[in-house]
């Protein structure tokens, strides 16, 4: 009977390489990273300024006379309601 003593080299060689698969195995496992722009951004990105080539000079000018003269008023319910108006036009 033949008996050869123990090569630990041969052993601690096992243990490394069983241990460079798992770190290798958990990198693959990281996912990379992604932006997901929501529906109302897709749509906001859709909303173009070019549309509104309106000429409005008289109105500003109209605004601006209010203003100085001091009977310019804002009214919120008007403002609001145009807003919201103009988010179910998809303006």
């Amino acid at each position: 009977m033949n008996i050869n003593g123990v090569r630990t080299q041969g052993v601690t060689n096992i243990y490394a390489s069983n241990g460079a698969r798992k770190i290798k195995e958990t990198n693959t496992d990281i996912g990379k990273d992604k932006i997901e722009i929501s529906e109302l951004g897709r749509n906001l990105s859709m909303y173009d300024n070019v549309d509104f080539n309106i000429d409005n000079s008289a109105k500003i000018e109209e605004l601006k006379a209010k203003i100085q003269n001091g009977t310019y008023n804002v009214d919120a319910k008007l403002t609001a309601q145009s807003i919201l108006n103009n988010i179910k036009e998809g303006r």
